[in-house]
């Protein structure tokens, strides 16, 4: 499911905008809370009144953005998947003009339409979105932050149903390898990332790889049963 928004980024008002902004941001937020309630038609509701109360403000506006990618949301809960994509589209373009395209913001809008297309079954419209996000992500957070693994195995997946595998294990190992310097090589959390890299192992016909990798599994297992030493 995708990312909803509660506020993004700044913003800056004059006094006679404030009650304009508390207006929205009730509105926003009880879209905000049917949508977890999963009553999308209320959600909806909510959403287009939140937008309706700012009316008449700039394209400039981050909480147009912020409410148009809530609603985008909401039409793909729904299954109106052409109104989630125009509504996406404009939630990103507007925040690549308020942020600039490198923003970290941007990679929200970015995630959420790549998202969108995935589950449609448009692998070659979303792994340039999520390509893209990764590289923004990597300039603001260096190449080996744990917060790059998510869209690591996210690559993988979509470069995998692509039938392009080499690149597929190579986001892959590229996750492990994060994690483990991040972790350790022997910490819990890394069992899951060993597993998928199994099961495309043996998607691919290599059985015998995907064993070495469940192996390694076993041994993290064990690794954190054994007892502590006595301090």
């Amino acid at each position: 499911m995708s990312a909803l928004i509660l506020v993004l980024g700044a913003v800056l008002l004059s006094s006679p905008a404030q009650a304009e902004t508390e207006t929205w941001k009730t509105l926003n937020t009880a879209g905000m809370l049917a949508y977890k309630e999963r009553n999308f038609v209320l959600a909806k509701e909510m959403f287009h009144r939140a937008l309706n109360v700012l009316e008449g403000s700039t394209d400039l506006d981050s909480r147009a953005a912020t409410t148009l990618n809530n609603l985008g949301a909401t039409h793909e809960a729904l299954g109106e998947y052409e109104q989630a994509e125009l509504r996406y589209r404009h939630a990103l373009t507007m925040i690549e003009t308020i942020q600039g395209p490198e923003h970290p913001d941007v990679v929200v809008g970015l995630n959420n339409l790549a998202s969108l297309y995935f589950s449609q079954r448009a692998f070659e419209k979303a792994e340039p979105l999520w390509q893209r996000g990764l590289s923004i992500s990597e300039k603001f957070l260096g190449d080996a932050h744990p917060h790059l693994i998510q869209p690591l195995l996210t690559l993988g997946l979509v470069t995998q149903v692509q039938k392009e595998f080499d690149r597929a294990e190579s986001y892959y190992l590229r996750a492990i390898e994060i994690g483990k310097r991040a972790l350790g090589a022997d910490h819990p959390n890394l069992i899951s990332l060993y597993e998928r890299y199994a099961s495309f192992l043996r998607q691919t016909g290599r059985d015998e790889d995907a064993l070495e990798v469940e192996r390694q599994v076993e041994t993290i297992r064990a690794a954190n049963q054994r007892p502590s030493p006595p301090e």
